[in-house]
């Protein structure tokens, strides 16, 4: 007895079983099938799951995934920040000349250095006087809280002698 199996063609596309699948999203069960792609990508995901690299080979793949993307949007971004478009008001009316996006990100830019912290209470400064205000406190706290700490333990080691000092001379002075 003989058995022969003739295959004409074979691709990731092939059908290889009729399978159920549970549908999550709807919570269902729905007839399916399943393909040559689908046995191909179970194999490797459990090899690469097994395997110790996995994370690495991950971030790799993300990482490359990131450059792909940045350097596709890259040409976009360009055209977007030299291009002209119309400003409008709420009813979509055009309102003044032509703009650029390089234009409105510097006059918002100047907007925020002469712009007030505090609509109601203008002694406060602007918002950049406000947020470089910060920084140099952020900046001499750190320095004035380390000279704190170096004066204090050049004094206590000052009080340390002078009471080390003291205790001899009264040792002596019996």
């Amino acid at each position: 007895m003989n058995i022969t199996v003739n295959v004409d063609e074979i691709s990731l596309d092939t059908v290889v079983a009729d399978i159920v699948r549970y549908d999550s999203e709807d919570g269902e069960y729905r007839d399916g099938e399943r393909t040559v792609a689908d046995i191909v990508a179970e194999q490797i995901t459990a090899l690469l799951v097994k395997d110790d690299r996995w994370n690495s080979l991950r971030d790799r793949v993300l990482q490359i995934r990131k450059e792909v993307i940045r350097e596709a949007l890259l040409p976009v971004i360009e055209q977007a920040m030299g291009g002209a478009f119309q400003k409008t008001n709420t009813f979509g009316e055009p309102v003044g000349p032509e703009i650029t996006m390089r234009q409105v990100i510097a006059d918002e830019a100047k907007k925020m250095m002469t712009q007030p912290a505090d609509s109601y209470n203008r002694d406060k400064g602007t918002v950049l006087q406000q947020m470089v205000r910060k920084e140099v406190e952020a900046a001499l706290g750190a320095e004035i809280r380390d000279a704190v700490k170096q004066a204090r333990e050049q004094v206590s080691g000052e009080i340390g002698s002078m009471v080390a000092s003291a205790v001899q001379a009264g040792l002596k002075a019996r």
